[in-house]
């Protein structure tokens, strides 16, 4: 019998406990919690939707509550809601029971305003429970932007810093054009976009104000991930480009160079830029002629560099490091190859020619640099004063360090500067390269690598 009324009494205990969770408080004092006070968009290109941001609506009480009106506080907001998955700016009588939550979505489309710089748009979340109003705040910042279709160029355009470019699609720079960007200019591309180039491109960044080519997407998630855009592409009859204090980010190819000629002048002198998180390669160029000097190049899913088929490259105070923190790798970080296998019976080779001094080869793989003279050309290989991860013997150490550890300062966040006690101070020969890739002056005993130590 006492077995029978402890059962019963669980029940019952039980039972009460579910309904207070179902019945609904009418308290004019109830407050709801929310995960946040404000929910922010970085910057979001008029015309253009958000990605989606959550915020969770917690109920702390006991007993569940009737929220009788959810809402953006403009009727024709920019902002707009998805909750219990309908897409609406008002919502009624919406109920969270005791100790529980939901969640809601919220979406910014903003038109356009026809002014260069950005403008901030905001709205308010209101939500009335037991008739208390509570709110969360709703905050973009807009940007118009010249969105660009998929289009040839017309010839030897301009592209300046009043506004973003927005690549919708690839575009293509005519044999015997040239697209001129001026410093400060940003250039954001939609999935599967390419820069093909098949005249001429002057990026002409400085110092103080660098060009930037990256994703469409720069929410948190997209921000520093590989492979969201196709890259730069020069074609064969491309020529004359030079590339200055621009970051290129986020593509399959950082650069892809394919302009083999007959002489050896640079098809492209790439200087005091950064190309970093490819999800193939950084730098990949096939027969063509390269002068690169206080480069960074960095976080590439295949090869940092990799200069195949021959060609003539001449690398100084340049940077190439790979850690693999994104993604798995087998290949070393630098490939320079006489031979570009294209079939099961065909390759590709030309003489190779590779001047580096003062440059750091480093990574996470025991062996971070592979030579490949199978095409049988004249292979020339100058290397002196550099630093170089390597298990390769037949690298003659000259002037160069091997497989002492530069001591960047924090290369997961893309900070490639010199620690104070790094074999890198002091180490380089004077090449009349006065300043580093962020314009720090070099002392009479130069730093390897593209950074400058300023104590």
């Amino acid at each position: 019998m006492k077995q029978i009324y402890t059962s019963l009494l669980i029940a019952i205990i039980a039972f009460a406990c579910e309904q207070d969770t179902d019945q609904f408080t009418t308290e004019s004092s109830t407050k709801l919690r929310f995960s946040a006070d404000s929910v922010v968009f970085d910057t979001v290109f008029t015309t253009v939707g958000s990605v989606s941001k959550r915020i969770w609506v917690y109920n702390d009480l006991e007993n569940a509550v009737n929220i009788s009106t959810v809402s953006t506080r403009e009727v024709q907001s920019n902002f707009s809601i998805t909750l219990n998955g309908e897409s609406n700016n008002t919502f009624e009588n919406i109920a969270i029971l005791g100790k529980d939550s939901i969640q809601v979505l919220i979406t910014v489309k903003i038109d356009p305003k026809d002014q260069n710089m950005p403008f901030l748009v905001n709205d308010y979340l209101d939500f009335t429970t037991n008739g208390n109003p509570q709110f969360v705040n709703l905050v973009a910042w807009g940007q118009d932007a010249y969105f660009i279709k998929k289009s040839i160029l017309t010839c030897n355009q301009v592209w300046t810093n009043e506004r973003p470019y927005v690549l919708l699609d690839s575009i293509v720079v005519e044999n015997g054009c040239k697209l001129t960007i001026n410093s400060g200019t940003k250039i954001y591309a939609s999935a599967n976009t390419a820069i093909i180039v098949a005249g001429s491109l002057d990026a002409k960044g400085t110092f103080g104000d660098r060009i930037t080519i990256t994703n469409i997407r720069q929410d948190e998630a997209y921000r520093n991930a590989p492979g969201q855009w196709n890259g730069v592409f020069f074609t064969k009859t491309s020529t004359n480009n030079h590339i200055n204090c621009t970051d290129i980010r986020n593509a399959v190819y950082g650069i892809w160079l394919g302009t083999p000629d007959s002489n050896i002048d640079p098809d492209l002198v790439l200087s005091n830029s950064k190309i970093e998180n490819m999800s193939v390669i950084g730098l990949a160029a096939f027969t063509s002629d390269v002068y690169a000097y206080n480069t960074l190049i960095n976080n590439c899913g295949q090869f940092v560099v990799a200069n195949l088929a021959g060609g003539n490259y001449h690398y100084e105070h340049c940077t190439f490091a790979n850690y693999s923190f994104d993604f798995f790798r087998e290949e070393p970080a630098v490939l320079f190859s006489d031979n570009l296998p294209i079939s099961d019976t065909e390759v590709l080779t030309d003489a190779l020619s590779v001047e580096m001094t003062n440059s750091i080869i480093w990574g996470s793989l025991e062996n971070e640099i592979l030579l490949s003279n199978a095409g049988g050309q004249l292979f020339d290989l100058v290397l002196n004063n550099n630093i170089i991860k390597t298990t390769d013997q037949s690298i003659s150490p000259n002037t160069n360090v091997f497989d002492e550890a530069p001591r960047f300062i924090d290369p997961q966040n893309y900070e490639y500067q010199l620690d104070t006690l790094s074999v890198a101070k002091d180490g380089g020969a004077i090449l009349g390269i006065i300043e580093d890739i962020e314009g720090n002056f070099r002392d009479a005993k130069p730093d390897i690598g593209a950074y400058e130590r300023v104590e």
